[in-house]
């Protein structure tokens, strides 16, 4: 059973992305573009790829997106399948995509361009194992002890610290991270970058980590905000399985009642697929 960080295209987290991102530019970490406006859905219709997930798309403030993904190993099959999203999100919005690649700090080099014939697609590598995580978390910690505000440059190396060089795995300095970031002053603040923490991270924690890092969130803003969502999402899942449930009943019922395979497709809004295997079983 999976924790109840289910993260991807959580509402919570892409506002915590959004407001944390808000009116930046990720500069810091070489990538030199327009400010971010704020996070757009990553879901797109007939996304025919075995993995679809995506990480996050950002709206900049030259109306250009900034398509970001975390990477923890090298597989150009990525390449592929970050390929395939941006040629889909450009035919569904008509903008400019720009795509970058930020790996963690055991990554040394990884592709950049992929060619096909006459396709060539071209990322942004970013690679994090110029930054040294150990010091940084020294640095920062040392910062939130004396009570000393973050500046912009701060909030964005603690967000990006579990990705950074370090002795530690990444999920250890994502634990870490999350640790550092309830110590920050600001109730806003803190949930908000917390959220970012998660969203970087998701991708690669295991889930024994995402458990230990709910451990670690007990008793913030984040960590009830995230609950409520995920009892609210149950609820919903509840309400649509008992309707399935129902008209399943119905079927069955109409079946038995010598009701031809149209009539109860008509009156219950069920697939043919799925009332002739009713009837099949029945049988």
């Amino acid at each position: 059973m999976e924790t109840e960080i289910t993260l991807h295209n959580n509402d919570v987290i892409m506002k915590a992305m959004a407001e944390t991102f808000k009116d930046k530019t990720l500069r810091l970490f070489g990538l030199n573009t327009a400010k971010i406006i704020g996070v757009i859905p990553t879901i797109l219709p007939v996304l025919e790829v075995k993995e679809n997930r995506i990480d996050y798309i950002f709206l900049l403030e030259d109306n250009t997106l900034l398509h970001l993904e975390f990477q923890t190993t090298v597989n150009l099959e990525n390449l592929k399948r970050f390929l395939l999203y941006d040629a889909r999100l450009i035919n569904k919005d008509n903008r400019n995509v720009n795509t970058a690649v930020v790996y963690s700090g055991r990554i040394k080099i990884a592709p950049d361009q992929l060619k096909k014939g006459s396709i060539v697609y071209q990322v942004i590598n970013v690679y994090m194992k110029d930054y040294d995580g150990d010091a940084e978390y020294k640095r920062l910690n040392d910062k939130i002890l004396k009570h000393e505000e973050l500046d912009e440059e701060d909030i964005l190396k603690l967000i990006f610290l579990p990705l950074m060089k370090s002795k530690q795995t990444e999920e250890e300095m994502a634990i870490r991270a999350a640790e550092l970031a309830k110590e920050v002053e600001g109730e806003i603040k803190k949930t908000f970058i917390i959220g970012t923490i998660i969203a970087v991270t998701d991708k690669f924690m295991s889930e024994d980590y995402k458990k230990k890092l709910l451990e670690v969130l007990r008793m913030t803003q984040i960590e009830q905000w995230i609950r409520e969502e995920g009892r609210e999402e149950g609820i919903k899942k509840g309400r649509e399985e008992g309707i399935k449930e129902g008209k399943m009943e119905t079927a069955k019922a109409a079946l038995a009642k010598g009701f031809s395979i149209e009539d109860v497709i008509e009156i219950t809004g069920l697939t043919k697929e799925v009332v002739r295997k009713l009837k099949n079983e029945m049988n």
